[in-house]
């Protein structure tokens, strides 16, 4: 799962006394900031909000989960925005919502009402307080902000305690159950979003499709070759890198890709022969610009590798199919 961190957002989650470094340390995430991306798997991001519900207050929460808040770009949140609706910008989180974190929204219909519920993408694991009530809180925050009024929902239920602050923020009571749950009447729902923006939606709709496909696959080969497309042209693409940012032991990523029937050096291979054959259909790159693109210092062990790989020199292949 990747995530984007902006330093603006770092810097909002310092002032409301939640620096992420500390946060990631106390998960045991390797702390790679510094990118302003982080890669996380299942397990690391279930750990990470395990770890904001250890410590978040309330008034931290409420503050998390203001929309105007965010200070960075997430497409889904964006759409929802442009919507026509309500309405349709529920159904738009629905459809994006794993562009966001390994979690499910779940719709119930009836003539009059919209009921939302929330779940960890592995349904065997609950969604802890925090992550729950972030939710909710955030979608009453994006209706509120879309139609320029108090909407209040009809209805929520959760099986933990709100606190007198988050239930006033949200203007009603709140049901004691074994199941999470915020309900809105349709008729607010259909309130018009005085931030909609259609133009705005024809471009983010591809993106975020393409993003989808990227997410997939979470398995660990499809994490490695995610990272090793951007490792791989920059030259620090080697085993202990890559185990170092996927949070695991070298002998625990050899372990993982041996189940999934690969291995790491596959992999690697693999990914330079793709990349390659993309070079070398610009035949505006020389072999060494190909060659250093895929991770190799001398042109000629490039040469050498694809020919290898492929049967064909670098000249036929190019002439064959491009």
């Amino acid at each position: 799962m990747k995530i984007t961190i902006t330093r603006q957002f770092q810097q909002f989650l310092k002032e409301i006394s939640l620096p992420l470094g500390d946060l990631l340390e106390r998960a045991e995430i390797p702390n790679l900031l510094w990118k302003e991306e982080l890669n996380l798997t299942t397990d690391q991001y279930y750990r990470l909000l395990k770890t904001f519900d250890e410590i978040i207050t309330d008034r931290q929460l409420l503050q998390f989960s203001q929309i105007d808040n965010l200070q960075t770009f997430i497409p889904p949140f964006f759409a929802a925005l442009c919507s026509v609706n309500g309405m349709d910008a529920i159904k738009r989180m629905q459809k994006y919502k794993g562009l966001v974190g390994p979690k499910k929204i779940k719709l119930t219909e009836t003539q009059q009402v919209l009921s939302v519920h929330y779940e960890f993408a592995d349904s065997q694991r609950a969604l802890p307080r925090f992550a729950i009530i972030n939710e909710q809180l955030l979608l009453i925050s994006i209706l509120r902000k879309g139609t320029g009024k108090k909407v209040i929902p009809r209805e929520i239920a959760a099986p933990f305690n709100y606190g007198d602050l988050l239930t006033q923020y949200i203007g009603n009571k709140i049901q004691n159950g074994n199941e999470n749950r915020i309900e809105f009447y349709k008729s607010d729902l259909a309130l018009p979003f005085l931030t909609q923006n259609n133009s705005m939606l024809q471009y983010l709709e591809p993106e975020m499709q393409r993003r989808i496909k990227e997410n997939e696959d979470r398995s660990n080969r499809g994490i490695v070759r995610q990272l090793l497309l951007k490792a791989i042209p920059s030259g620090q693409y080697n085993i202990n890198e890559i185990a170092h940012q996927m949070g695991q032991s070298v002998r625990s990523l050899q372990r993982n890709l041996k189940k999934e029937a690969t291995t790491y050096n596959r992999e690697v291979k693999d990914i330079q022969l793709n990349l390659a054959k993309k070079y070398l259909s610009d035949k505006r790159l020389t072999m060494v610009d190909i060659a250093y693109l895929v991770g190799y210092d001398d042109p000629s062990s490039f040469l050498r590798a694809f020919k290898r790989w492929t049967g064909m020199t670098t000249s036929e292949y190019r002439k064959v199919n491009c």
